[in-house]
């Protein structure tokens, strides 16, 4: 069985600079109707598949604001498959379910079986400043039949830092990024070890995202192509 690197396609952070509710995320909250377009692309630059996310729908929860996000999928074959994850505000944070940060063919490992999960979920501050630690998220899904577990998929996101500030051009124009970089390890069946750079802007939010192996070769890209409130 082959384990799937981590999809970063499909869950973007989004970081916006309109505060339209009451409960304050600074440059974090999202309006519906939002949309936002990227390309995946290879070590070699070749775009292998494009994703358009949009914000459906926004919801008051006890806590904060939830963001509600369609994602829809095209592969190199025109092949198209959708998905939703929720992100949320909550006391001044922006949050990113970690059950986005899972390969969705990963998944096909689990058919037809019990699954629980136990996430931390990856967290934004409102305010990004260069040298700035992250927390660290994480999510575990087990998966099994009549109350015994068979499989487990693991999903690490540590050291997580603000490394500095860069001018990024991609399709959807030229921003000045802040450059958050991480350490990712996924277990399944066995364990693999990437590294992250991703560079966001506070006005377009994730504007390009970088994979590299554990011996710091590049495996991929995300980049912007197009964004509209």
């Amino acid at each position: 069985m082959k384990t799937r690197s981590i999809l970063l396609s499909s869950i973007i952070a989004f970081m916006l600079p309109v505060l339209v509710f009451a409960q304050d995320c600074g440059y974090y909250s999202m309006t519906k109707g939002m949309t936002f377009s990227y390309q995946n692309l290879d070590a070699k630059g070749k775009v292998t598949s494009s994703s358009k996310s949009t914000c459906i729908d926004v919801v008051q929860i006890p806590t904060g604001t939830q963001y509600k996000v369609q994602a829809e999928v095209t592969d190199a074959k025109n092949n198209k498959s959708t998905h939703e994850y929720a992100m949320r505000c909550e006391g001044g944070n922006f949050y990113v379910d970690m059950q986005n940060f899972v390969d969705p063919k990963s998944m096909e490992s689990f058919k037809d079986m019990e699954i629980t999960v136990d996430s931390k979920d990856m967290m934004y501050p409102t305010n990004l400043a260069v040298g700035q630690a992250l927390p660290d998220a994480s999510i575990t899904i087990s998966a099994g039949t009549g109350g015994v577990s068979l499989m487990n998929m693991v999903v690490n996101i540590t050291n997580r830092k603000v490394a500095g500030t860069e001018s990024v051009t991609v399709p959807a124009g030229t921003f000045e990024c802040y450059k958050i970089t991480y350490d990712v390890e996924t277990k399944l069946m066995f364990k693999v070890s990437t590294s992250v750079a991703e560079y966001v802007n506070m006005g377009a939010g994730n504007v390009k995202t970088e994979t590299y192996d554990k011996k710091g070769k590049l495996m991929g890209s995300t980049v912007l192509t197009e964004f509209k409130k």
